[in-house]
């Protein structure tokens, strides 16, 4: 029998403290409803689980990103409603003063409605905002003005004239002359191009009002007029028809000319196109690939920004083509168009050849709003949201010159400006003129136009929203199964934590009671000193 050392003592007091330890744990774990309190309790575990609560957390902030993104097009998509309906109101008063039966007075009441309805076209379109942000006016950010045509293997429709730069005769004076983008016609009226400054500049600025964002015409380098769709593949083209005479002069022939585009393949390395239409603003930025090229005027300022710089200082757009021709992109080679040299082709290269050349990103500056919705919790999980710009000017219903072409045979502008921009009195474009019965004719073509404008822009956002009410669903559903698998990381059972409470308070109270005895134990040597 040993005074010093009590063994059954030492070692009752060792598992009523390891029990005393457990139980701890327990009420931890019964106190915060989790297995994992710190990372001792399970380093494995805590690592996964806090990157789960990272995606969980994540991914509720993208369904509320979605839904504000919903909200935001429900925003736009109400403003072009009304805005459709006085388009609908305008055209129905093309109808009117377009019937004999009206006196010039009633037209001038009509026309005096029209204006003012084209006012507040401008009006919605300038004024609405959603979290202060104008969506229906364009983008207002530094303008690259730049023409794109997206990274494809397919091609355009592109139409090439006879030289024309220089003067086009007086024997074009009543021609007229229709353009026709995939199927819709555009008409220009020759008779807006005589005078002291007919040119051949003066007819591509025709051709471009006319036919709007479906195409755009440019000089070449041996003064070739070219007409190209925006839009590409197959089932892009471009046809002229015109009279004899004017056909004459584009091309030497007096018979219609159409030019489509080629459909894409998984062949041909995927090319695509910058055309500078005037010098880049110091701000504006274009994207190639993965990396943004930013203008800046070292005249202003020193470039202090971590994308690609070049300066526009003392340079033509011909000198900021090279300029960017001679930076190095990955997955793209860059040149000087031969034929146009404000132009930059961009090709992808042989590892990106063939469809996947379409990954290459290619943008400047847009001219419509355009915002990122972060639909997703990782980086780059990003959706791409632009709206249209429906100001007056951009439906063709009003210009901001007077010989302005709307793009209809017999339709012009009024010369008088009659239009705001809705936010404020002054009056700075034109009108659509409906004062007389052959303009008002022509009239409702380009409110057609005007109508289904806007229809196609309406029915984009549709579709978006649509989209997006699925892409909520699915994230509100990738949510409640990733929190579940992250509850069965780090949430605690608590019936079975109750029940190892249970048996770890019994366990303590008989280990307090034995530990107790065992401290009784030297007591009996008394009784042997005693004798």
């Amino acid at each position: 029998m040993r005074i010093n050392n009590n063994i059954p003592a030492l070692n009752a007091h060792r598992l009523l403290s390891n029990n005393t330890n457990k139980s701890s744990k327990v009420l931890e774990r019964l106190s915060s409803g989790k297995k994992i309190n710190r990372a001792a309790d399970d380093a494995a575990g805590m690592a996964i689980s806090e990157k789960m609560k990272a995606q969980v957390r994540g991914l509720r902030k993208a369904s509320q990103n979605t839904l504000d993104g919903i909200s935001l097009i429900q925003t736009a998509e109400g403003a072009m409603n009304e805005v459709h309906s006085m388009l609908q109101r305008m055209r129905e008063l093309a109808v009117q003063s377009a019937n004999g039966t009206v006196t010039d007075e009633d037209r001038s009441a009509i026309q005096d409605e029209v204006n003012q309805l084209t006012s507040e076209v401008n009006r919605i379109a300038n004024g609405t905002e959603f979290n202060t942000r104008n969506l229906l006016r364009g983008n207002q950010a530094e303008n690259t003005n730049t023409t794109v045509h997206r990274m494809s293997t397919g091609e355009p429709a592109v139409l090439i004239t006879e030289n024309i730069s220089g003067d086009l005769g007086d024997d074009l004076n009543g021609d007229n002359l229709s353009i026709w983008i995939d199927g819709e016609e555009r008409s220009v009226t020759m008779t807006k191009l005589q005078g002291e400054h007919n040119t051949g500049e003066e007819l591509k600025n025709a051709i471009n009002d006319a036919i709007g964002d479906r195409g755009q015409a440019i000089f070449t380098n041996n003064g070739t007029l070219e007409i190209k769709s925006t839009s590409i593949g197959g089932t892009s083209e471009v046809k002229v028809t015109g009279s004899s005479r004017v056909m004459n002069v584009l091309f030497d022939d007096e018979d219609d000319r159409v030019e489509r585009g080629e459909a894409e393949n998984d062949i041909d390395k995927a090319v695509g196109t910058f055309y500078f239409n005037d010098m880049p603003e110091a701000g504006s930025t274009l994207t190639i690939g993965n990396e943004k090229i930013e203008f800046y005027n070292s005249a202003e300022a020193p470039y202090t920004g971590s994308n690609r710089p070049i300066d526009i200082n003392n340079k033509d757009i011909k000198g900021i083509v090279e300029s960017i021709t001679d930076l190095d992109f990955e997955g793209v080679e860059m040149k000087v168009d031969d034929d146009v040299e404000e132009r930059l082709v961009i090709t992808a290269t042989e590892e990106y050849a063939g469809f996947k050349g379409q990954a290459i990103f290619l943008e400047g500056t847009p001219d419509e709003f355009v915002t990122n919705l972060q639909i997703g919790p990782n980086q780059g999980q990003g959706f791409r949201l632009s709206v249209g710009d429906i100001r007056a000017t951009k439906l063709g219903i009003s210009h901001t010159d007077p010989l302005g072409n709307p793009g209809v045979r017999g339709a012009a502008f009024l010369e008088v400006q009659d239009v705001t921009d809705g936010l404020s009195e002054a009056t700075i474009e034109h009108a659509l003129d409906v004062s007389t019965e052959e303009r008002a004719t022509a009239a409702i073509t380009v409110y057609d136009n005007a109508i289904v404008n806007v229809a196609e822009l309406r029915g984009a956002l549709g579709a978006i929203q649509n989209r997006l009410e699925y892409t909520a669903a699915n994230l509100d559903n990738t949510t409640e199964n990733l929190t579940a698998a992250l509850s069965r990381i780090e949430d605690a059972d608590m019936a079975l934590e109750m029940s190892e409470h249970t048996k770890l308070n019994v366990l303590m109270q008989a280990g307090t009671s034995m530990l107790a005895q065992a401290n009784q134990r030297p007591q009996t040597i008394l009784q042997l000193l005693n004798a």
